[in-house]
């Protein structure tokens, strides 16, 4: 196993980062699947190839995540 892991930020890029231990990365792991925003890869993705812009606050973030998810047409199965 490498030094970094690479996650996915929001937009789908990857962000690379010291590598998960234990229950961060079952947390990780279980959020990703569940579809759940993460928050913490956002930040260290905005910080790293956003340098001049702000991270959005978390609960900012997830509500726009939560309503770019599901404001599509189509995008839930019920």
């Amino acid at each position: 196993m490498s030094n970094t892991d690479t996650a996915r930020c929001a937009g789908g890029a990857a962000v690379s980062g010291p590598p998960l231990r234990g229950w961060a990365r079952i947390a990780a792991t279980i959020r990703t699947i569940i579809g759940a925003p993460d928050y913490a890869a956002y930040v260290a993705h905005v910080r790293a190839h956003h340098p001049e812009r702000e991270p959005m606050g978390e609960r900012e973030f997830v509500a726009e995540r939560l309503n770019s998810r599901y404001e599509k047409p189509g995008s839930r199965c019920c």
